[in-house]
């Protein structure tokens, strides 16, 4: 066996076993030789993890920590040669481990390139892995506060998101895969949580923390993590349970600190683990608490603020090592929203329909006299007018349990997940002050999931993982609408027909009664069954060049129904309207739609996913790799909400391309990783024009349906990695160009702007993908007298111009922009360590969205994914 600073295929089985000892506690039969390989594998764990996000300790805390486990080796080796007579092969072989992590280790603790990560269900070097991929170890995630999906993309190339609430989640990696306010249809980049793949992106709606790392995967997945994506993955992996005892609390106040009343905010987050029964079992558990006044100051009579974070929830964790073989992790999760955070910010009404506009229709006498003017403009966007809202409620829920079973030549391991997800919105929907409209979506979502895998001992020809996975998951979604007295006035089509039913008694009195109290709702229930057979072999055709070959075939059983009902609210029929004249059916007719009964449909359909990727390694600090994949994921049961029309989406499918190189340059000073990937996605699920002939409701013959754009193509460069100038100051830096574009779209949805019947987009940019993304970051050190060390660190993202509606409007266009975090802290030296950190997100106070809604005549153009506004907070963190 090579050595693991020279070794190629060692080092891979070192690690694991190191993992494996110092996790999950496993022994070896004889006592003596159990202390001494746990001490070997204690001390080179302190070589292999010099990292300059994961190196927890200083050099002359490592240095002190060698000694003593020095003293334990020798003391060790004393034993066994009194009980047997002589030194075994095993506890010889230790000492020249530990020898060569003495000389290994080094003077310098911000070296680069030794983190450990599992995106191949394994724990392996993160440069010698041959994927595209980013790693936010631990440390930097306490450092820059990265709790949320939209946190992430702060730090990581080519991933975006937009968060406005768990609903209308949606994440892309190369401006690909976002899936927003649909539950029928799956996401194209798969998020997974302690190996239990989430099938709503609602699911990740929360605060994480007390995170070991995070890992986000670009291109196709399936033949082994989860379920199969067509774009990526980002798979989050929290701190285990240890047998020894570990723990933090941090407390946190802070606020806006702009020039009007500044909204407050608390924060706390900790986390403790010990042995319950040593060595035998452990547990773990962690907590956030996330409270931050809204930035949108209510300007109504009841005032309040919206924009907030309300949020809590925890994390149980149980790790059992019943025998030497078997290793057993129960996880238990819970997270609770409970935010007014559901609001648009208005920007700009519509300038091709001005008579009918949103203005226009509040300017209608009905309202304040005609004097009413609706908070509209960017000068404006932190204020809101809300009457009728309540805070969202968003609850995840989860319990899981992950069994490895050591038989020797392989493990078998099984992973069991039950997971529920409950979104409930009631909004306000036209944000006024008057009695118009509330609305909002209903949804309750569950999934159960089995996975069974058995991997090989790393090293020799090949090595392997192969397993069953099955996944059942439901969703029943409710929108619904309830409207007031109010509602006539303001949908009327035009000011003429207000102004006759305004004229009269009689006509004021329809109009009040012609919506209000009418309550409307379409209820659709999704289910999905799904079964996959997957497999993937790494093959060691030399020293340095190595074969990854992987396959995936997938089952899949996906249904659907839907019902639309047109009620009062408390339950009774709707009856026509006495006296009823042709204006007021018509707003009727308009607003609400046709009811339906029942309808319902279900697919079955087989998709295959593989991959092939060569990698070469030239040296033991540059490997070489490339890859070729492809995905699929499935059709999609859908109807058209106004008529129950059944309109099924297409299976989507991705074929990618990458090539690129990971390195560990200049002493391990650089860390450079570059990728290059072209990626094509065939019948891309969104919504797109489809033909259904002139009619009444469609004058053009077009309607806008969720359906399949026929192809998209992105390819580009992706770049990630980190510096380490000095003993003291490292930076960190990644940036992605990306030619994202509609490469056949020729009946695209036109704008609202554009009255063409339908738009050829080929060859535009693809929604939500800026051409370029930078970010750049820094953490500095600085030993201060008195046993303590001032600290300061930075993290600035950028993005070019990019349009973010989904007709590519001119009103979706929002310029490049960046957005800085950082902070400033003292951290004590001492073996409990406690901290001091002044904190700042957003700190320059950038206004931006993640995305952009086009006006309609009842709504302006609205920036609904709107970013955080500055925020300021002292950080207090005590650890064990």
């Amino acid at each position: 066996m090579q050595d693991i600073n020279t070794g190629t295929h060692a080092r891979p089985k070192i690690i694991a076993k190191l993992l494996s000892t110092m996790v999950f506690g496993k022994h070896h039969s004889t006592a003596v030789f159990r202390g001494t390989a746990f001490t070997v594998l204690a001390g080179l764990s302190l070589v292999g993890s010099l990292d300059a996000y994961a190196a927890e300790k200083d050099s002359k805390e490592i240095r002190d920590k060698i000694i003593q486990l020095e003293q334990a080796l020798e003391d060790a080796k004393r034993e066994l040669k009194d009980q047997t007579g002589e030194e075994s092969a095993s506890s010889a072989e230790a000492t020249a481990k530990t020898e060569t992590a003495k000389k290994a280790e080094p003077e310098d603790q911000n070296l680069l390139g030794s983190v450990v990560v599992t995106s191949r269900n394994r724990a392996e070097i993160a440069q010698d892995v041959p994927i595209p991929e980013t790693i936010i170890s631990g440390k930097q995630i306490d450092r820059d506060r990265i709790f949320t999906i939209d946190d992430l993309t702060r730090v990581t190339p080519g991933l975006t998101a937009t968060t406005p609430n768990a609903r209308r989640s949606g994440i892309s990696i190369r401006g690909i895969g976002k899936t927003t306010g649909n539950e029928n249809a799956e996401s194209a980049v798969g998020i997974v949580v302690d190996d239990i793949y989430l099938s709503q992106v609602g699911m990740s709606f929360q605060n994480f923390t007390d995170l070991d790392r995070v890992e986000v995967l670009r291109g196709p997945q399936g033949t082994l993590k989860g379920k199969n994506t067509t774009l990526g993955l980002i798979n989050y992996v929290s701190r285990a349970p240890s047998f020894t005892q570990q723990g933090w609390l941090e407390l946190e106040a802070g606020g806006r600190l702009s020039d009007d009343a500044s909204p407050a905010g608390q924060k706390a987050r900790g986390s403790y683990s010990n042995a319950i029964i040593d060595d035998v079992l452990a547990w773990r558990g962690s907590f956030f608490v996330d409270k931050q006044d809204g930035d949108r100051e209510n300007v109504f009579t009841e005032g309040g603020r919206y924009h907030e974070k309300n949020r809590l929830g925890g994390r149980l964790q149980f790790l059992i090592t019943p025998t030497e073989n078997i290793t057993a992790k129960i996880n238990l999760d819970s997270a609770v929203a409970n935010e007014r955070s559901n609001t648009k910010a208005k920007i700009v009404d519509s300038l091709v329909n001005v008579s009918t506009n949103h203005t226009a229709r509040l300017s209608r006498s009905w309202f304040d006299g005609g004097n009413y003017r609706p908070i509209i403009g960017k000068d404006n966007i932190d204020k809101v007018e809300i009457n009728a809202a309540q805070p969202l409620q968003t609850y995840n829920r989860g319990i899981s349990a992950t069994v490895d079973w050591n038989l020797g030549p392989v493990t078998l391991t099984s992973i069991t997940g039950s997971r529920k997800y409950h979104f409930d919105a009631r909004n306000d929907n036209e944000e006024t002050k008057f009695d118009i409209a509330r609305g909002g979506t209903l949804v309750d979502a569950r999934q159960f999931s089995q996975e069974f895998r058995l991997t090989s001992e790393p090293g020799g020809l090949l090595d392997y993982q192969t397993g069953f996975y099955y996944l059942n998951a439901a969703a029943d979604t409710t929108s619904r609408n309830l409207y007031g007295e109010d509602a006539g006035a303001f949908y009327v089509a035009t000011d003429a027909e207000f102004n006759v039913l305004n004229g009269t008694a009689a006509g004021r009195e329809l109009l009040r009664n012609s919506l209000n109290n009418v309550y409307a709702t379409n209820r659709q229930l999704s289910k999905t069954d799904s079964k996959a057979l997957f497999g993937q072999i790494n093959w060691h055709l030399t020293d340095q060049v190595d074969l990854t070959t992987g396959l995936r075939f997938t089952h899949e059983q996906r249904s659907n129904s839907i019902t639309k009902n047109n009620i009062m609210y408390d339950g009774s029929a709707l009856t026509p309207l006495i006296g009823a004249t042709a204006p007021i059916n018509e707003i009727r007719r308009s607003v609400l739609g046709n009811t339906y009964g029942y309808r319902d449909g279900e697919l079955t359909e087989n998709s295959i996913s593989w991959l092939l990727s060569p990698s070469y390694k030239y040296n033991e600090n540059v490997m070489f790799y490339a890859s070729a994949a492809g995905g699929e994921k499935s059709g999609v049961v859908n109807f058209r909400t106004n008529n129950g029309t059944r309109l099924d989406a297409k299976p989507e499918k991705s074929l990618d391309f990458e090539v690129g190189f990971k390195s560990v340059l200049f002493d391990r000073r650089l860390l450079l990783n570059v990728n290059l990937y072209n990626t094509v996605v065939k019948d891309y699920q969104a919504n797109t024009s489809t033909f259904v002939g002139v009619q009444q409701g469609v004058p053009t013959g077009y309607r806008s349906d969720f359906g399949n754009i026929p192809e998209i193509t992105a390819r580009g460069i992706e770049l990630d990695g980190a510096f380490s100038a000095t003993s003291n100051l490292v930076f960190n830096f990644g940036a992605a160009y990306n030619h994202a574009v509609y490469t056949d779209w020729e009946e695209a949805t036109c704008p609202q702007e554009n009255s063409a019947p339908i738009c050829d987009n080929t060859g535009k940019q693809i929604v939500g993908a800026p051409r370029l993304t930078g970010i750049i970051g820094a953490d500095y050190r600085l030993p201060l007298p008195g046993g303590f060390t001032g600290h300061a660190f930075f993290s600035t993202v950028f993005r070019s111009k990019q349009n973010l509606e989904q007709q590519l409007s001119e009103y979706g266009e929002v310029s490049g922009y960046s957005v800085t975090d950082g902070g400033i802290g003292i951290i004590t030296n001492t073996k409990n360590k406690f901290e001091v950190n002044l904190v700042a997100k957003n700190l320059f106070d950038k206004r931006y969205t993640t995305s952009v809604n086009n006006y309609s005549n009842q709504y302006p153009v609205g920036w609904d994914g709107l970013g955080t506004f500055r925020y300021i907070g002292l950080v207090l963190k005590g650890t064990l």
